[in-house]
């Protein structure tokens, strides 16, 4: 092989999905760590102060999971689209679920305004906002990812060969999607 094909031949060695699954894995423990400890707190021997949100409470974090998963989808979509070869879709992808993404941080930040809790309500406000708050700056870094796959995608810098970043922000992006389902079973369920 001369040594032009080989410079163009995509580098998949597998070093940049094993990192992405370390930090994942870091990243899970942490937001498992959290959870436990809002847990613990709720069901546990401590006096929860907040009453269990009513159904209509539950309209705008519900509304907001069917966004983040919309979004996901739409991940999925645009990392397929990028292995098909079809840039206008992987671009549409990328922008949607960008938008998603957008605006289910304005549903967090509307949320966090209307929770009833402060942080500085002891520990209980304090571990709420903390999960709320770490998952919603882990959206933000999806954001500012898909962004640059976007720049990146109108640039022509992917192909079906060449597709690793569109994949490790999908990636990243499920993973986002999948704490906030089960945050949403934890806040707003149990």
């Amino acid at each position: 092989m001369s040594s032009q094909a080989l410079a163009a031949r995509p580098r998949d060695d597998g070093k940049e999905r094993t990192a992405l699954y370390i930090v994942l894995a870091a990243e899970a423990v942490f937001f498992g760590t959290l959870i436990l400890s809002y847990l613990y707190l709720r069901v546990g021997q401590f006096d929860w102060p907040f009453n269990h949100p009513t159904l209509s409470q539950l309209i705008i974090p519900a509304l907001n999971t069917a966004i983040l998963l919309l979004s996901g989808v739409s991940a999925w979509g645009s990392e397929r689209a990028i292995l098909e070869a079809r840039e206008g879709r992987l671009r549409l992808g990328l922008l949607v679920t960008l938008l998603l993404g957008l605006v289910f941080v304005a549903g967090q930040v509307f949320e966090f305004n209307r929770a009833g809790m402060r942080p500085s309500d002891q520990a209980f406000g304090g571990v709420f906002f903390a999960l709320m708050g770490f998952h919603a700056l882990h959206v933000l870094a999806g954001i500012v990812i898909l962004a640059i796959n976007l720049v990146r995608a109108f640039a022509g810098d992917f192909s079906p060969a060449r597709h690793m970043a569109v994949s490790l922000g999908s990636w990243f992006w499920y993973f986002v999607v999948a704490v906030w389902l089960v945050l949403f079973a934890a806040l707003f369920l149990i």
